[in-house]
């Protein structure tokens, strides 16, 4: 009989993946620039890392913000975020004013969706 094993997940590596699939999404580091976004970087970072303990490792929200540092309640922010409300405003449909989510936790949240092969629509360029 043949013995399966599970297969540890490299919690760095996965985040990393994330924010990279976040930032595409966003439309790439230049766009983050052209709009004057690059606050969003430390945020995206943070939210990739939620967004994996999470669904991966099946943590709970203390103890992401345990591990990340971070309070509890931006822990909740970035897992209650609108990814259909964050694919909005990078179209241009929403302003900034008018969005109550966490932009950061819905690109991590779609970029999430992406590497794990569901389908995610592009914002309008």
């Amino acid at each position: 009989m043949v013995e399966v094993q599970p297969v540890p997940v490299d919690v760095d590596a996965l985040a990393r993946r994330v924010f990279l699939k976040a930032l595409e999404i966003a439309g790439g580091t230049r766009k983050l620039i052209q709009h004057r976004n690059l606050t969003w970087v430390p945020s995206l970072i943070e939210a990739a890392y939620v967004v994996v303990l999470h669904e991966e490792f099946k943590k709970s929200d203390d103890e992401i913000a345990q591990f990340l540092g971070v309070g509890s309640q931006t822990v909740r922010n970035i897992l209650r975020a609108s990814p259909e409300g964050v694919l909005e405003r990078l179209e241009g449909e929403r302003g900034e004013a008018e969005l109550k989510t966490h932009i950061a936790g819905g690109l991590a949240k779609l970029a999430y969706q992406a590497l794990k092969g569901q389908p995610v629509p592009a914002p309008a360029s």
